[in-house]
């Protein structure tokens, strides 16, 4: 039976859901042009809120209810306080509030769980982003890390020295300073790009720890929600037990208070004047040969004429 106060409790709330259900549907307005409906649609459609502020707002909206009901709790409280008699009426009152106060925070730490696992979740997708970002930036490194071209400028330097002093040469020669050039050129480049492919790797490897740290901290939240919400529901269950305990021995002082009115004065009846003549009218001396076989007579048969005859103790033998 440690569910039956909560499902009375419940049956309001069940109730004003069908009475809000039965209630006439408002006028349809005029359709608008197809321009016009975009329009509304896009001034109407609320912005997306982020995370931190749905967090925020579960808790804000959460603890104005707490507010109340912990002031409504006190107002109870109080007044069981200051009147015994009232008393009785007011703890279970009281009972009633604490219990819709757990119900709320068992259900709005099930969503603060919710939303911060599913924070979790997409932090960790970002995780996996960064990670294959890093992977791609150390694969560039070893490719820049390899050397290349370093032997051939130096063939070409060789090359160019000796074309130089020898006649004629003078076309190889350019053509060999210009490959030299561009070899220099591309060893730049390649120096310059592994030095950005460093740092970009170097950048997102702390930015791979911090999101990997506030993904802990999102999924230890979670579980700590979680907790709160277990919590809240063994809570609930022994609030539920004790407005079972509240309403059972309320039932119990409504019955001891009726037996109580009930023997205040109490009038046993007593046999009428005319019972009590007509008993003492059979007279002592009264009887019959055989008693008790004339009763059983009596009352098996119904017919006293048949039934053994009495005689007087005063008769004559």
């Amino acid at each position: 039976m440690r569910h039956t106060a909560m499902a009375t409790l419940a049956f309001w709330a069940i109730a004003g859901v069908a009475w809000a259900q039965q209630a006439p549907p408002s006028p349809l307005p005029a359709p608008m042009p197809a321009n016009s409906e975009k329009a509304a649609e896009a001034e109407s459609a609320p912005a997306k809120e982020t995370f931190d502020a749905r967090v925020h707002r579960l808790l804000d909206e959460f603890n104005q209810r707490h507010a109340d009901r912990a002031e409504e709790m006190a107002s109870y409280e109080k007044t069981g306080d200051s009147d015994p008699d009232l008393k009785q009426f007011a703890d279970p009152r009281k009972v009633q509030v604490e219990l819709k106060d757990e119900e709320d925070r068992e259900q709005t730490s099930k969503t603060l769980a919710e939303e911060y696992t599913g924070e979790a979740r997409q932090v960790q997708a970002q995780e996996k982003a960064l990670e294959a970002f890093i992977a791609r930036r150390r694969k560039t490194l070893d490719d820049l890390s390899k050397p290349a071209g370093a032997d051939n400028q130096k063939d070409l330097e060789v090359a160019i020295e000796n074309l130089a002093r020898q006649p004629g040469t003078e076309a190889q020669v350019s053509e060999l300073r210009r490959r030299l050039a561009d070899d220099e050129r591309n060893a730049q480049v390649q120096s310059t790009e592994q030095s950005f492919a460093q740092q970009e790797a170097a950048r997102s490897e702390e930015e791979l720890k911090r999101l990997r740290t506030v993904r802990e901290t999102l999924e230890s939240e979670s579980k700590a929600y979680t907790a709160d919400a277990a919590s809240a529901h063994q809570n609930k269950l022994d609030l539920a037990d004790r407005l079972e305990f509240y309403v059972v021995n309320a039932q119990a002082e409504d019955a001891l208070e009726e037996g109580r009115k009930a023997t205040v004065a109490v009038q046993h009846l007593k046999a009428s004047p005319e019972v009590a003549g007509t008993l003492e009218g059979l007279g002592p001396g009264a009887k019959t040969e055989n008693p008790a076989a004339a009763k059983d007579c009596t009352v098996h048969t119904g017919d006293v004429k048949g039934c053994p005859e009495t005689t007087s103790s005063n008769s004559k033998e």
